[in-house]
């Protein structure tokens, strides 16, 4: 097995992370996947680094055999890092897929994305949507130890807000369309020490919740 390059493996220029990212789907073929998420690019390249490197990742994409199958996470550190970046790179690279959890955005961003600027932001990225991490987040931590608690109700509000907009959104565009999505809570240092419920229990009701709401919203 190879060692684990870890999360950000560090110095990687465009070329030596797209060899890296094939190294990786490589590995990943014999799963046969149907949804794979990426966590792929770096916040410190230039935008002309990260629309090459997003396209050329389409490109490999289509040689190993998974096109139409990766999605790029929203995620901090990453090359989709901020609603800016990202919408600047998808109007580039318009074919791009990602896998959204704008939690990662509230907490870089430091501000729930519900201004006029971030809703034109969320609304490119729509049509890009191909998984959703549906983690409810703060503008302080990307996780939610109480989703429920009225403490958290704007952002309650705002998260499921934009779900929501989704789900209609792909609906439009195929009623018979499939939407994949998971309630990604994880453990500490994501969740916090001393919570009144463990990240497994938060999962696991966000996603009794959260099944019935999509659900409620698709049979409209």
């Amino acid at each position: 097995m190879p060692q684990d390059a870890g999360l950000a493996p560090r110095g990687l220029p465009p070329d030596e992370h797209l060899n890296f990212y094939r190294g990786q789907l490589r590995l990943a073929r014999v799963l046969r996947p149907t949804v794979i998420t990426a966590q792929s690019g770096s916040d410190y390249w230039t935008l002309e680094e990260a629309v090459y490197f997003y396209r050329m990742s389409l490109q490999i994409d289509k040689e190993e055999g998974f096109q139409g199958k990766v999605g790029h996470e929203t995620h901090r550190k990453r090359g989709l890092f901020n609603p800016r970046i990202a919408s600047l790179v998808l109007k580039h690279v318009p074919e791009l897929k990602v896998t959204v959890d704008v939690s990662h955005w509230v907490v870089v961003c430091e501000r729930l994305l519900n201004q006029e600027e971030d809703q034109n932001s969320l609304g490119i990225l729509i049509a890009h949507v191909h998984h959703i991490h549906a983690r409810i987040g703060t503008t302080q931590a990307s996780q939610c130890p109480e989703p429920l608690n009225t403490a958290f109700a704007a952002e309650r509000e705002f998260f499921e807000g934009f779900w929501i907009d989704i789900v209609k959104a792909k609906q439009r565009e195929d009623p018979r369309c499939r939407i994949t999505w998971v309630p990604e809570y994880g453990p500490f240092p994501y969740h916090p020490i001393g919570s009144v419920q463990t990240h497994g229990e938060v999962a696991d009701s966000e996603g009794m919740r959260l099944e019935a709401l999509f659900n409620s919203v698709a049979s409209l």
